[in-house]
């Protein structure tokens, strides 16, 4: 018996996902849905309860600041939800969709693809005989142009509910909870944080929204007894472990990009997921907890102040 899968907004990112998806002998896609027509293909349906009516499961893969709706509908109707980050663009609408995951026996997932990349598994594996004191985190974007909707809060929620939110996700993946955060704006959706986690490693985040494409944009660094990890977004990464130690090149480009990326692991981590062969990688809390660093950092920014975590 196949796994009856809709998705709920067809755009780019919907894409990789049925590439991935339709690999999976697991798996039907059975219906989409996309307030423009053009876009949903031959198994188009007219709105989103008639895709809800037909399926086992939901793709959340519309715009940012309609994922919590669409993901709460989906929950309530008893469907598996797999929801595109961010899992919403508040707090209260991400405290709302985590209790309405708790009070269902449904899997939900959130899509941090970067957890399953090979140069981010690699680095946490390095970490369990490594541990580190501090870090620095950099996502840029290279411009606010392109698509674009990218620039328009009223579809992304904000800068940071784009691709920033995928290094908070990081953060917790690879250093545990954090107990406060401080940040500064210095222009426009240019951001510098101070990350403090629970386990008392720190942690310096720089993210800027148009810096042009400039490689790497994206990378960690992290540092410890003497061993220092760096990352050159997924494409490669290079580490020195121990003081007389070489120094190490692992190099992912020749990976194809659904692997590379993540998106391929994460999509069959999902469908394992609902056959009750694991339990969903990214979790509704990991998916709240990245909120709830979006927002303390737009609120610090905000009000120049440190702001601590419960």
């Amino acid at each position: 018996m196949s796994v009856k899968i809709g998705f709920a907004g067809c755009g780019y990112i919907a894409g990789v996902h049925m590439t991935n998806l339709k690999r999976d002998q697991r798996v039907e896609i059975t219906c989409t849905y996309d307030p423009d027509p053009s876009r949903t293909g031959a198994i188009g349906v007219k709105d989103f309860d008639q895709l809800l009516s037909r399926v086992d499961a939901v793709y959340v893969t519309a715009p940012n600041t309609l994922h919590a709706e669409l993901a709460r509908k989906a929950i309530a109707a008893g469907q598996h939800v797999f929801c595109e980050k961010p899992m919403a663009t508040t707090l209260d609408a991400a405290r709302q969709l985590f209790e309405a995951t708790q009070a269902k026996q449904t899997v939900f997932q959130v899509g941090f693809n970067r957890r399953f990349a090979p140069v981010y598994r690699r680095v946490k594996e390095l970490l369990q005989s490594a541990p580190p004191h501090c870090a620095h985190i950099k996502m840029n974007r290279g411009e606010l142009l392109k698509p674009v909707w990218t620039g328009d809060e009223q579809i992304t929620g904000g800068f940071l509910f784009e691709t920033p939110i995928h290094m908070f996700d990081m953060m917790r993946f690879q250093f545990g909870d954090v107990a406060a955060i401080t940040a500064r704006l210095s222009r426009e959706n240019d951001f510098s944080m101070l990350i403090e986690f629970q386990s008392g490693l720190h942690a310096t985040f720089v993210t800027s929204a148009d810096a042009s494409w400039f490689f790497p944009y994206e990378r960690l660094e992290i540092f410890g007894e003497y061993f220092t990890i760096e990352t050159e977004e997924l494409e490669a990464l290079r580490y020195r472990v121990g003081l007389d130690a070489p120094t190490r090149t692992e190099d992912y480009r020749d990976l194809a990009h659904e692997v590379k990326m993540g998106f391929a692991e994460g999509d069959r981590l999902f469908v394992d997921a609902i056959l009750g062969k694991s339990a969903p990688p990214v979790t509704a809390l990991d998916g709240y907890r990245s909120v709830e660093l979006a927002c303390a950092c737009y609120q610090s920014a905000r009000e120049k102040r440190r702001i601590a975590l419960a």
